[in-house]
C-alpha cells in the first residue's frame, strides 16, 4: 500500500510539475520605427479681400499716387507651418491675371507681398507666376505673417476681380 501511495504521489508531482515553466532569463524584442517626412501648413484666413474702404485715401490708410491708389492690408494672412524636416515656403500665382466679373483684368504684379514687421518697410515684392522663396524653416513650428498691397491703376475698371495666390511648402534637401 505504501508503494501505491508513493507511486501516486510521485505521479501527481510529475504531472503538476510539467505545467510549471521556470523563466530565469529575459526575451529582447527588436523595435524599428520609421517616421515619415511630415509638413502641415494652416492658414488663418480663407481668402484675401480688398474692400472699397481699403482704398479710402482721405480718411483711411490708402495712398493716392499719380498712377492710382495703393491699398495695404497688414497681417492679412498668417501661415503656420509644422514640420519634422527643413523646408522652404514659397509664394506665387497660378494665373497671370485676376479676372473681373464684368470683364477686365488686373495683372498679378499689381498685388505685392512682404513679411509683416519687416526691417525695411519698403521691401514689397510683386506676386509672380514663378515661385519666390519667402522663408526657410527648421523642424518645429513657425508662424509666417504676410502683409499685402494692391495698386489699383486709374485704367482698372471699377468692379470685383477674382484670382488666387499660392503658398507652397517644399522640403529642403537634407
Amino acid at each position: 500500500m505504501r508503494t501505491v501511495i508513493s507511486s501516486v504521489l510521485i505521479f501527481a508531482l510529475v504531472l503538476g510539475g510539467a505545467g510549471v515553466v521556470w523563466a530565469s532569463d529575459q526575451a529582447d524584442i527588436p523595435v524599428t520605427l520609421r517616421i515619415p517626412q511630415m509638413i502641415i501648413m494652416k492658414l488663418d484666413a480663407t481668402e484675401l479681400v480688398f474692400k472699397e474702404v481699403d482704398f479710402d485715401y482721405l480718411l483711411g490708410a490708402a495712398n493716392l499716387t499719380r498712377v492710382g491708389v495703393i491699398a495695404s492690408k497688414k497681417r492679412a494672412v498668417s501661415a503656420t507651418i509644422r514640420a519634422n524636416i527643413p523646408y522652404t515656403l514659397f509664394v506665387s500665382a497660378p494665373e497671370e491675371y485676376f479676372l473681373g466679373v464684368s470683364g477686365g483684368e488686373l495683372h498679378i504684379s499689381q498685388l505685392k507681398w512682404r513679411l509683416s514687421d519687416p526691417a525695411d518697410a519698403n521691401m514689397w515684392e510683386s506676386i509672380t507666376l514663378e515661385r519666390v522663396p519667402v522663408q526657410s524653416g527648421q523642424p518645429g513650428t513657425m508662424k509666417v505673417p504676410f502683409d499685402f498691397q494692391l495698386t489699383a491703376y486709374w485704367e482698372n475698371p471699377a468692379q470685383t476681380y477674382r484670382g488666387e495666390i499660392l503658398l507652397t511648402v517644399i522640403p529642403d534637401e537634407f
